[in-house]
Protein backbone atom coordinates (compact mmCIF):
# COMPACT_ATOMS: atom_id res chain seq x y z
CA UNK A 1 0.00 0.00 0.00
CA UNK A 2 1.65 3.05 -0.98
CA UNK A 3 0.17 5.26 1.93
CA UNK A 4 2.80 3.00 4.30
CA UNK A 5 5.69 3.60 2.09
CA UNK A 6 4.74 7.74 1.91
CA UNK A 7 4.10 7.78 6.12
CA UNK A 8 7.58 5.63 6.62
CA UNK A 9 9.09 8.64 4.58
CA UNK A 10 7.17 11.05 6.35
CA UNK A 11 8.70 9.58 9.45
CA UNK A 12 12.63 9.30 8.18
CA UNK A 13 12.32 12.64 6.95
CA UNK A 14 10.98 14.34 10.27
CA UNK A 15 14.12 12.07 11.82
CA UNK A 16 16.72 13.96 9.49
CA UNK A 17 15.04 17.49 10.04
CA UNK A 18 15.38 16.82 13.06
CA UNK A 19 19.53 15.62 13.77
CA UNK A 20 20.13 18.52 11.76
CA UNK A 21 18.44 20.90 13.90
CA UNK A 22 19.73 18.85 17.12
CA UNK A 23 23.28 18.96 15.90
CA UNK A 24 22.92 22.88 15.16
CA UNK A 25 19.91 24.88 17.81
CA UNK A 26 22.77 26.16 19.46
CA UNK A 27 23.96 28.54 16.26
CA UNK A 28 20.14 29.49 15.92
CA UNK A 29 18.84 33.24 17.23
CA UNK A 30 16.47 32.51 19.79
CA UNK A 31 13.83 33.68 17.94
CA UNK A 32 14.40 31.46 14.94
CA UNK A 33 14.71 28.34 17.32
CA UNK A 34 11.95 28.85 18.52
CA UNK A 35 10.02 29.26 15.33
CA UNK A 36 11.95 25.75 14.25
CA UNK A 37 10.84 23.60 17.60
CA UNK A 38 6.84 25.69 16.93
CA UNK A 39 6.28 25.13 13.82
CA UNK A 40 7.16 20.90 14.00
CA UNK A 41 5.65 21.37 16.88
CA UNK A 42 1.91 22.37 15.03
CA UNK A 43 2.26 19.47 12.83
CA UNK A 44 2.85 17.39 15.27
CA UNK A 45 -0.09 18.52 17.46
CA UNK A 46 -2.29 18.65 14.31
CA UNK A 47 -1.42 14.86 13.57
CA UNK A 48 -2.37 13.95 17.17
CA UNK A 49 -5.88 15.86 16.52
CA UNK A 50 -6.69 13.77 13.12
CA UNK A 51 -5.22 10.50 14.95
CA UNK A 52 -7.78 11.30 17.39
CA UNK A 53 -11.03 11.45 14.94
CA UNK A 54 -10.04 8.87 12.78
CA UNK A 55 -9.65 6.61 16.20
CA UNK A 56 -13.23 8.62 17.43
CA UNK A 57 -11.83 9.31 20.39
CA UNK A 58 -11.06 12.49 22.68
CA UNK A 59 -8.86 15.26 21.29
CA UNK A 60 -6.09 15.74 23.25
CA UNK A 61 -5.61 19.52 22.32
CA UNK A 62 -7.67 22.33 21.98
CA UNK A 63 -5.47 24.39 19.87
CA UNK A 64 -3.66 23.77 16.80
CA UNK A 65 -0.56 23.91 18.43
CA UNK A 66 0.37 24.05 22.88
CA UNK A 67 1.13 27.30 24.47
CA UNK A 68 4.32 26.06 25.80
CA UNK A 69 7.15 25.44 23.71
CA UNK A 70 8.44 22.15 24.41
CA UNK A 71 12.28 20.93 24.56
CA UNK A 72 13.36 19.34 21.27
CA UNK A 73 13.45 15.93 23.13
CA UNK A 74 9.84 16.15 23.71
CA UNK A 75 8.94 16.75 20.34
CA UNK A 76 10.99 14.13 18.84
CA UNK A 77 9.30 11.61 21.28
CA UNK A 78 5.65 13.00 20.28
CA UNK A 79 6.45 13.17 16.95
CA UNK A 80 7.81 9.64 16.68
CA UNK A 81 5.04 8.32 18.84
CA UNK A 82 2.55 9.53 16.53
CA UNK A 83 4.39 8.94 12.68
CA UNK A 84 4.87 5.21 14.30
CA UNK A 85 1.72 5.12 14.78
CA UNK A 86 0.51 6.32 11.18
CA UNK A 87 2.79 4.44 9.76
CA UNK A 88 1.07 1.01 11.70
CA UNK A 89 -2.43 2.51 10.64
CA UNK A 90 -1.32 2.98 6.85
CA UNK A 91 0.09 -0.82 6.63
CA UNK A 92 -2.85 -2.06 7.69
CA UNK A 93 -6.33 0.45 6.89
CA UNK A 94 -8.13 -1.55 4.32
CA UNK A 95 -9.61 -0.03 1.08
CA UNK A 96 -12.88 0.36 3.03
CA UNK A 97 -11.28 1.78 5.97
CA UNK A 98 -9.82 4.43 3.97
CA UNK A 99 -13.30 5.40 2.07
CA UNK A 100 -15.01 5.47 6.00
CA UNK A 101 -16.02 9.30 6.25
CA UNK A 102 -14.66 11.01 9.31
CA UNK A 103 -17.13 13.98 10.89
CA UNK A 104 -15.43 16.23 13.28
CA UNK A 105 -15.40 19.82 14.86
CA UNK A 106 -11.83 21.79 13.48
CA UNK A 107 -10.45 23.54 16.75
CA UNK A 108 -11.90 26.68 15.48
CA UNK A 109 -15.49 25.49 16.00
CA UNK A 110 -16.26 24.79 12.45
CA UNK A 111 -17.28 21.29 11.22
CA UNK A 112 -15.54 19.19 9.02
CA UNK A 113 -16.28 15.64 6.95
CA UNK A 114 -13.15 13.78 5.18
CA UNK A 115 -12.64 10.68 4.48
CA UNK A 116 -9.86 8.94 6.23
CA UNK A 117 -7.81 8.87 2.82
CA UNK A 118 -8.51 12.27 2.80
CA UNK A 119 -6.82 13.13 6.12
CA UNK A 120 -3.90 10.63 5.45
CA UNK A 121 -3.17 12.96 2.15
CA UNK A 122 -3.52 16.25 4.61
CA UNK A 123 -0.98 14.73 7.27
CA UNK A 124 1.48 13.93 4.28
CA UNK A 125 1.30 17.81 2.54
CA UNK A 126 0.68 19.56 5.61
CA UNK A 127 3.82 17.82 7.49
CA UNK A 128 5.77 18.52 4.35
CA UNK A 129 4.99 21.72 4.01
CA UNK A 130 6.08 22.95 7.42
CA UNK A 131 8.87 20.65 7.53
CA UNK A 132 9.97 22.77 4.59
CA UNK A 133 9.63 26.45 6.27
CA UNK A 134 11.69 24.49 9.52
CA UNK A 135 14.70 23.38 7.02
CA UNK A 136 13.95 26.88 5.48
CA UNK A 137 15.09 28.49 9.33
CA UNK A 138 18.40 26.43 9.35
CA UNK A 139 19.43 27.86 6.24
CA UNK A 140 18.99 31.19 6.47
CA UNK A 141 21.07 30.97 8.86
CA UNK A 142 23.58 29.16 6.67
CA UNK A 143 23.04 26.01 8.54
CA UNK A 144 22.95 22.24 7.21
CA UNK A 145 19.41 21.30 5.76
CA UNK A 146 18.53 18.06 5.08
CA UNK A 147 18.33 16.25 1.83
CA UNK A 148 15.02 14.53 2.60
CA UNK A 149 14.02 13.86 -0.88
CA UNK A 150 11.68 11.09 -1.53
CA UNK A 151 13.50 9.34 -4.09
CA UNK A 152 16.79 10.04 -1.71
CA UNK A 153 14.46 8.17 1.21
CA UNK A 154 13.43 5.36 -1.56
CA UNK A 155 16.89 4.86 -2.53
CA UNK A 156 18.29 4.04 1.54
CA UNK A 157 15.31 2.40 2.04
CA UNK A 158 15.88 0.28 -0.70
CA UNK A 159 19.61 0.07 -2.14
CA UNK A 160 18.86 -2.07 -4.89
CA UNK A 161 16.85 0.46 -6.61
CA UNK A 162 20.67 1.97 -6.93
CA UNK A 163 21.74 -0.29 -9.31
CA UNK A 164 18.69 -0.70 -11.83
CA UNK A 165 19.89 -1.13 -14.99
CA UNK A 166 16.91 0.20 -16.88
CA UNK A 167 18.04 3.36 -17.66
Amino acid sequence: MQFAKAFQYKKWANNELLDLGEQQFSKLPESDGTFFIRILNHTTVVDSLFISRILGEPENYSGDNTMETPALLELRETMNQNDSWLVHYAESASEQELKRIVSFKFVDGDTGQLSVEEILIHLLTHGSNHRGMASRTLAVNSLERPKDTFTRYLHQAEPSRRSGTNI
